[in-house]
């Protein structure tokens, strides 16, 4: 991706300098990292030891399945980006791949991800028993269907799509609460449940957060362009916009028309919002600058477009719901990788593996010592 957008190959829709002799230096430092693994794995191949056998239900079949599917929705995202370009460059046509190529390939995809997610920490290693699973997972199963049912209607409007993504984020929550609660019957409480544990489900719970903050923001999202009067108003989402005018704003470098507009729900007023239109002294194309607000299970984003006729403008407003949790579930992830790396017994494995080498370096060196003086004690033996 890095290498696509910098070089200009693919354009984005951020603001990213392009710069094609940069491309060649990116796509060199791909290959040495790429390629260096990869070299790096080829001379330890050997040394891999060759796990055992297992069956089709057990821990490792579902790794195993993770695996394939994250490789194939990352390669149908490839397809996808780079089928289009490849067509004009054989100059065989111009095709645009959006969002539904995306939604009917990619949301499949996940759909099992996330359902193996929430089952592969009951799952044994080697082999799992199947009715065990079904009696010890079903309760959960059956409350996060029954909540992902019910829990669309009461933001005013179900949607298939909204139940099928709450009913994952749900079923990845409900098994790890139960996850910890069978943790803590069988161990003693809190403490002796291992790091790397919390650093799994931490990652399992951003996951789920992740899946909230799109699931709602894909079935939610409410954008509206109107044409606006002062003392106009309009209804977006939950909220409702008074557009009072414009002023002319004088900035450090730049000359800027400020809007004036009141954010109110149920009748009480919530905010002013002030997005800009400005020109650089530099330059004199006119920047929107977006008056943002940004809240736990929301953002408001209000931008003014041109003047029309009459002192009105034109004024564009999103409301996003959740879309702060889709970032809030990538903290969670990351955080949960630290955590699993901060596991002691990773620390204590490593520890032994530097005495094993240490002591095998020792057991080398005498060998060699003995071998040096070994042939006259030899001889003197045989002597007496």
């Amino acid at each position: 991706g890095t290498f696509l957008v910098r070089s200009g190959v693919l354009t984005s829709v951020h603001a990213f300098a392009t710069d094609p002799d940069r491309g060649i230096y990116i796509l060199g430092f791909l290959a040495v990292a790429i390629g260096g693994s990869l070299f790096l794995y080829a001379v330890r191949a050997p040394s891999v030891s060759k796990g055992g056998e297992f069956s089709m239900l057990s821990r490792e079949t579902l790794l195993l399945s993770n695996n394939v599917l994250l490789i194939v929705a990352c390669g149908t995202v490839l397809l996808g980006t780079l089928y289009p370009l490849l067509l004009d460059a054989l100059d065989m046509g111009k095709i645009s791949v959006g969002p539904p190529y995306f939604n009917s390939v990619f949301v499949p995809l996940m759909m099992p991800l996330l359902f193996l997610i929430g089952l592969a920490p009951f799952v044994r290693w080697k082999k799992a028993d199947l009715g065990e699973l079904a009696r010890l997972l079903r309760w959960a199963f059956a409350v996060s269907l029954i909540v992902a049912l019910i829990l669309p209607f009461t933001m005013g409007d179900w949607q298939i799509m909204t139940s099928v993504g709450l009913l994952m984020a749900i079923w990845i929550v409900v098994t790890i609460v139960l996850g910890f609660v069978r943790r803590i019957q069988r161990g003693n409480g809190l403490k002796g449940i291992s790091m790397s544990y919390y650093g799994m489900q931490t990652g399992h719970l951003g996951m789920a957060v992740f899946v909230v903050g799109v699931t709602m923001i894909g079935s939610y999202e409410t954008e509206k362009d109107v044409r606006m009067d002062i003392g106009d108003v309009t209804t977006v989402g939950d909220y409702t916009f008074r557009f009072d005018g414009v002023v002319d704003q004088a900035g450090p470098n730049y000359q800027a028309t400020r809007g004036y507009i009141q954010v109110m729900k149920d009748g009480n007023n919530v905010m002013l919002m002030h997005p800009e239109k400005r020109i650089y002294n530099v330059q004199t194309m006119p920047m929107t600058e977006a008056a943002i607000d940004s809240g736990v299970t929301r953002d408001l984003y209000v931008s003014l477009g041109e003047p029309v006729s009459g002192g009105a403008w034109s004024v564009r407003i999103y409301h996003k719901p959740f879309v702060n949790w889709i970032w809030g579930g990538c903290a969670l992830m990351a955080l949960g990788g630290f955590l699993a790396m901060s596991d002691r017994r990773y620390r204590i494995a490593s520890r032994q593996r530097k005495e094993t080498e240490k002591n095998k370096m020792a057991t080398a060196n005498s060998d060699t010592a003995g071998n040096v003086g070994g042939t006259p004690a030899v001889a003197r033996e045989v002597k007496v």
